[in-house]
């Protein structure tokens, strides 16, 4: 019959190894929580088949960025175009959607060159696939003109029912007459004295306008370039010629969608992360995994419990010396401490046949002769004079003084 083998023998439950490895994957798993968590809204794919810069739906505008990258024309889309580095001459492209904030769209009207996109279908998440929409419909004219009140008041736009071709007539370079693919029900603006007439359709209605200061364009029709509309090749010539020639911008041009949702408001943790910061939480991730590991290896095995009452006489002195001292009696020992040192040197010189002031007078005797610094008939009235723990220990020094030159001891 085999025996079992003592506790101390057993394997340990866990590997050092594994425990290790559990440590530093349930770090570096916490740590990449929280990078991603101040990155979060920068990380959205947009991919709701909503009319904004991020949805490659057909009423997207992913498609008119593929073509403007195809070309060669500096596009980007930003989640927050208030804070962004970008030259005075870029050109802002918004597309707000009837639930947009009225309060940030004239916020973001006021930066230089901007275009107005104007929403115009009802959309609902296609069957078929994610990210795709089916149309339900047009918004109603009231709402975009309700939209749009702070920004351009008493706009007037009218809808077609039909779908056909657009006739675009350029007022800016000589009347040039292009011609776009079928567009359905189509969406114009009536003209206003605020607006300049820059691209109408063939019965007069505002297509393009620009305010009389040059400082906002508004595209009445969001056809012209979402990817339904660039999916035909002569709308699409249409709206590469508009951003890139017609609007006359020499910057970037960069499509916001901070109105559409997906903005990326300030955060401190995101700020943590990105330079010039980042410099500073390395080092204090680096100095906390110094310190851990310091915590780690520098006491050693820990020492072992000790026992709540110890053993022996030393323990019984320590308590002893330890209810003294709560007590604050230790004065009240100088006498008796005198009297043991007084008893070491009489025996250590052999004058036991002597006692009382005689012993005293032939202890300070011999002192004289041997040259000591101290004398016994000083130390006694310094032991009776002790009031306090300074003078225990001054006059401790004094006799342990006297009795190392009385009995030549070594120190």
């Amino acid at each position: 019959m085999s025996e079992t083998p003592p506790p101390s023998a057993a394997a340990p439950t866990f590997s050092p190894v594994i425990v290790l490895a559990l440590v530093l994957a349930g770090v570096f798993s916490f740590s990449a929580f929280i990078v991603l968590s101040g990155f979060a809204p920068d990380l959205r794919k947009g991919s709701d088949g909503g009319a904004h810069a991020l949805s490659q739906s057909a009423v997207g505008y992913a498609g008119i960025i593929w073509l403007l990258k195809a070309e060669g024309v500096p596009v980007s889309i930003t989640r927050h175009p208030d804070s962004d580095p970008h030259p005075p001459s870029r050109q802002l492209v918004i597309t707000p959607g009837i639930e947009a904030d009225k309060d940030e769209l004239a916020k973001l009207t006021k930066a230089n060159a901007v275009l107005v996109v104007l929403p115009k279908w009802l959309t609902t998440p296609s069957q078929k696939q994610a990210g795709w929409v089916d149309k339900a419909g047009v918004l109603p004219p009231a709402l975009i003109t309700k939209m749009m009140q702070p920004v351009v008041p008493g706009l007037i736009i009218r809808q077609r029912p039909d779908v056909a071709p657009l006739q675009l007539v350029d007022h800016g370079h000589g009347l040039k007459t292009v011609q776009t693919g079928p567009i359905d029900h189509l969406q114009t603006l009536a003209p206003n004295d605020g607006l300049v007439a820059v691209e109408t359709d063939s019965r007069g209605g505002v297509v393009v306008a620009m305010t009389r200061d040059g400082h906002m364009g508004i595209l009445s029709d969001p056809d012209l370039l979402n990817t339904q509309g660039v999916a035909d090749p002569a709308t699409a010539r249409v709206a590469s010629d508009l951003l890139a020639n017609q609007l006359e911008a020499d910057g970037p041009i960069v499509f916001d969608v901070s109105l559409n949702g997906f903005g990326s408001p300030p955060s401190l943790l995101k700020l943590v992360f990105t330079p010039p910061y980042l410099g500073a939480a390395l080092c204090l991730f680096a100095a906390g995994i110094l310190m851990g590991l310091h915590a780690a290896t520098r006491f050693g095995a820990p020492a072992p419990a000790a026992r709540a009452i110890a053993y022996g006489r030393r323990a019984l002195a320590d308590n002893s010396a330890a209810l003294i001292r709560m007590a604050r009696r230790e004065h009240r020992m100088a006498g008796r401490y005198l009297d043991l040192n007084r008893a070491a040197v009489v025996a250590a010189l052999g004058v036991t046949r002597v006692a009382g002031a005689d012993l005293d007078a032939l202890l300070d005797r011999l002192a004289e002769n041997a040259g000591v610094t101290q004398r016994l008939s000083t130390l006694v009235p310094e032991a009776r004079a002790a009031a306090n723990r300074r003078d225990l220990m001054r006059l401790a020094r004094n006799v342990y003084e006297w009795r190392v030159e009385m009995t030549r001891e070594r120190r």
